[in-house]
């Protein structure tokens, strides 16, 4: 069943207007509001001959609170605004706060009619400063419906004429009808027309005439009246004739009244209903240990009902839900139950629900409904991986419980308790875990007075932040002299001195090795080999090395680097892993010539916008990862016993500073450690394979 509905949205708005002849007042936006107005016209409802918005009249009423002459309090109801087309009705009207009224007259005022219907709605609504309130004023049919039927026997008895008069009034007016005076519908084959009752007008007559060239049946005429006529109401009048017990022919008429909205080109039906049993579906429920009953209803059969909650959607007429209960009272009519097991495992606080009701008429409900419950609430993002914070929210209903704790856990591990502190909001409890770590599965729960409540909830927290191109399985040559860590010389995080040595024809200090850890998963690592390169009959020598920053250029013997690259910390790294074999040999070149060479690592976490630039001519430019500044925290590792098996290496990240984070990374791999001096050995070697910062 279509329908016709008008619907009014109340908004403030921040607007001064003058009204019009009728009411006369200034509007402020101080005790104002702005009635939104706008007709929707029914599907299917107009045709080349008849659209019954093309006569709408729209007249809205306000409220007035006095007293009589007697002096008692009275209300009266004043006419304010009149439209008499879809089209006047303005898209804002203001008005002053307060209660109106409005009615909607839809279609024609034909008394009798064929097709063009007559609709009418009326709405009580209040006007408040500030707030949207949202008006349907439902448009219901205003004629009474007759349709008139005749018997197959109607034909072949009464053959040479037949029809019947259907007239408003209590007796029929045969010399009114012939004049055209009296207010009538004649149907000479089956069909239906629609009556306007006058007001104080409840009775409709029928007359029927008919007649045959049998001499034996001859004229027959025949009248009665139906009485209590009402508006969207259906009376069906069939006619025909039948043997009666003696066997001999007899006229019948079958009168059946049905009370029930018409469905034709134009009909109000209600929409479905959702309420709920014994409490208001429309205010927040707060869930306890009990039930919650939805009647839904329709007047029409229902064909869809369906519940849409936290992103998923349940088809109640088909699908089995656990903790729903589905009652079919009929085909109309529908209880839908919420034992408390459905909302056992939920979080706490509030869960947005949403009904979505269809009958076979095209009757449509699409009803919201929020439920709270007690429990821990999502963690969601509330969280921070680099001060290892998470903050937990949740929700008791009691207010005089004793405790109120929240437990979370490594999955599968030992409860850790946090007592939950009250908020400035009722039911509202918050606690703060200090140990939240990167790459870890938690669960967590409430606990009110010793018990759960809530559901126990989970949450995979995400991996810290990792190097790019940190396997070492990525490598470019350039100029075809160069061997370069990266796959992309544009956007390389890694460099090494290579660009010093193989530029000029020597060889490189670092190359990609075959020889890689045991159980890797790639097929290269990284082999560091110090050399002494010389250049025009001058020797220097240099460290094999590898390291986050770039090479920038060749200085003399010497060259400039700059260490370190932005990098994005997305939690607290407490160490930097990788798979590393090494040979420490003996010194034989530079100003230490004696001594086992180093193998040195560093890694540093720094506040600071550039590179640290070093030029290795420049003893004053050289970094030290342990004095140098903006060094936020890091780790370093240095050795002079040789371990030439593969094994992994863990370099603890030491932290100078805890409240401010980072956000740029140097790390520095060099198997001579005296590099910077041009001292070490051409004997000492590194292998490095598969780094990773570890949370």
């Amino acid at each position: 069943m279509k329908r016709i509905i008008l619907y009014i949205g109340i908004m403030l708005a921040m607007v001064s207007c003058t009204e019009n002849d009728t009411f006369e007042q200034s509007v402020t936006p101080a005790d104002s509001g702005v009635v939104r107005l706008s007709i929707a016209t029914p599907k299917n409802t107009t045709s080349e001959e008849y659209n019954p918005m093309d006569k709408c009249t729209v007249r809205v009423y306000k409220y007035t609170d006095t007293t009589d002459e007697t002096g008692e309090p009275t209300r009266i109801k004043e006419l304010i605004r009149l439209y008499k087309s879809a089209e006047a009705v303005p898209a804002q009207l203001a008005l002053l706060a307060g209660d109106y009224a409005v009615r909607v007259d839809v279609g024609s005022k034909a008394v009798t009619t064929l097709s063009e219907l007559s609709y009418r709605g009326e709405a009580d609504f209040t006007v408040e400063p500030g707030l949207t309130t949202p008006v349907k004023v439902d448009c219901k049919m205003l004629n009474s419906v007759v349709q008139v039927i005749f018997d197959s026997t109607i034909a072949q008895k009464l053959n040479l004429e037949a029809y019947a008069d259907i007239c408003i009034g209590e007796e029929y007016d045969a010399a009114g009808v012939k004049a055209d005076k009296v207010p009538y519908l004649r149907f000479e084959d089956n069909g239906t027309g629609y009556f306007l009752m006058p007001e104080g007008e409840t009775t409709l007559n029928w007359f029927f005439h008919g007649k045959s060239d049998n001499e034996e049946i001859g004229t027959v005429e025949k009248s009665g009246i139906i009485e209590n006529v009402a508006a969207a109401t259906k009376y069906t009048l069939t006619f025909k004739y039948s043997k009666s017990v003696g066997g001999t022919l007899s006229f019948e008429v079958d009168i059946d009244t049905t009370e029930e909205i018409i469905n034709d080109k134009i009909a109000f039906s209600p929409d479905p209903t959702v309420k709920g049993d014994g409490f208001d579906p429309e205010q927040v429920q707060y869930v306890l240990n009990s039930n919650y009953t939805f009647n839904i209803a329709a007047l029409a059969n229902i064909n869809l009902l369906t519940l849409t909650m936290e992103g998923a959607t349940y088809d109640l007429l088909n699908d089995t839900v656990a903790g729903i209960s589905v009652v079919q009272n009929d085909e109309k009519h529908y209880d839908i139950i919420f034992s408390p097991d459905f909302f056992a495992a939920m979080a706490g606080g509030n869960h947005d629900m949403l009904f979505k009701v269809t009958d076979q008429d095209g009757g449509e409900a699409q009803v919201p409904v929020i439920f709270c419950t007690q429990g821990v609430a999502h963690l969601g993002s509330n969280y921070d991986l680099w001060f290892n914070t998470a903050d937990f929210t949740g929700v008791a209903f009691d207010p005089a419980a004793t405790s109120v704790v929240v437990k979370y856990r490594l999955a599968g591990g030992s409860w850790s308790e946090l007592t939950a502190q009250a908020s400035s909001s009722a039911n509202i409890y918050t606690a703060q875990a200090t140990d939240f770590a990167a790459g870890k599965s938690y669960e967590y729960a409430l606990f009110v007075n010793g018990e759960q409540v809530g559901g126990l909830l989970s949450i995979n927290t995400p991996i810290g932040a990792q190097i790019p191109e940190a396997d070492l399985e990525n490598w470019t040559s350039k100029d075809n002299k160069i061997w370069c860590p990266t796959s992309s010389l544009l956007s390389a995080t890694w460099d090494s001195g290579n660009h010093a040595t193989g530029s000029l024809d020597l060889g490189n200090l670092t190359n990609p090795s075959d020889d890689i850890r045991p159980g890797s998963a790639g097929k290269k690592s990284a082999y560091m080999k110090s050399m002494k390169a010389a250049v025009m009959g001058i020797g220097k020598f240099a460290a094999g090395n590898l390291f986050v920053g770039k090479f920038v250029q060749i200085d003399g013997m010497g060259g400039v680097v700059d260490f370190g690259k932005p990098f994005t910390f997305t939690a607290r790294p407490k160490a930097v892993r990788m798979w590393v074999k090494y040979h420490c040999g003996t010194i034989n070149e530079g100003s230490h010539t004696s001594g086992i060479d180093l193998t040195k690592i560093f890694i540093c976490l720094c506040d600071r916008t550039e590179p640290y630039r070093v030029n290795t001519n420049e003893a004053e430019t050289l970094f030290d990862p342990a004095t140098a500044p903006n060094i936020i925290a890091n780790g370093i590792f240095e050795s002079k016993t040789s371990a030439t098996e593969w094994h992994e290496l863990t370099i603890p990240i030491e932290y100078k500073d805890n409240n401010t984070k980072p956000n740029f990374l140097v790390l520095t791999l060099t198997c001579s450690g005296y590099g910077d001096y041009f001292t070490g050995s051409t004997d000492s070697y590194m292998y490095v394979d598969d780094i990773e910062l570890v949370y």
